[in-house]
């Protein structure tokens, strides 16, 4: 639950500007935030809860220094015409997600932090992260046998988090109601139900 250990995700959610001027004066700031003139666009869903999750990105990376300016679309608009195709030039996409396909890390991993997934329409690895020792590990776990494929995602994972090319800042809670009836088994990696194993007692 503690995660890979970096001090930038903590496992309470709340933003450490502490940590965030540390890096910026790593990065040669001396201010602790970003001191450059660069707008960056972020392009988020209009939609619900979406858009106010967007906003309080927005609000966030203001208060590291960026400059923002946000675009608020349909979500089909959003990934179709801004954040899945890199011409765009979105630098920040606060409402994308995704989901695995099948109880592993490849699925997780690869389509969204592989170089070679980069792609100019439906592309899926958003930073467009493509550093060639990720790359080389990616390439060797997608091929590794079962027993040594937990290990090396597991080290892709922290390789990846450590390059802080994407962060993982909101999980939804949902509210699941069931009958007296109803075996309900919630999937974990989505945390809806679980059709396939939910039952009637």
């Amino acid at each position: 639950m503690d995660g890979t250990g970096v001090d930038f995700l903590t496992t309470d959610g709340k933003p450490n500007m502490e940590v965030s001027a540390k890096y910026f004066k790593a990065a040669g700031f001396e201010s602790g935030k970003y001191e450059g003139s660069e707008k960056l666009l972020m392009v988020g869903s209009n939609v619900g809860v979406a858009a106010k999750t967007a906003e309080v990105a927005k609000e966030n990376f203001e208060k590291m220094g960026f400059t923002v300016q946000m675009r608020l679309v349909q979500p089909q608009t959003m990934y179709t015409r801004y954040c899945n195709v890199p011409k765009a030039e979105v630098a920040i996409c606060p409402n994308v997600g995704w989901i695995r396909d099948f109880a592993d890390g490849q699925p997780v991993l690869s389509p969204t932090f592989a170089g070679k997934n980069i792609l100019p329409q439906g592309n899926s690895n958003w930073p467009e992260l493509d550093d060639p020792k990720i790359n080389e590990a990616i390439d060797k776990a997608e091929i590794a046998p079962v027993e040594q494929r937990a290990q090396l995602w597991g080290e892709i994972d922290k390789m990846v988090t450590a390059s802080a090319a994407a962060i993982p800042w909101i999980w939804d809670k949902q509210a699941l109601v069931q009958s007296k009836n109803v075996q309900g088994v919630i999937a974990e990696y989505n945390s809806q139900w679980d059709l396939a194993w939910t039952s009637i007692k």
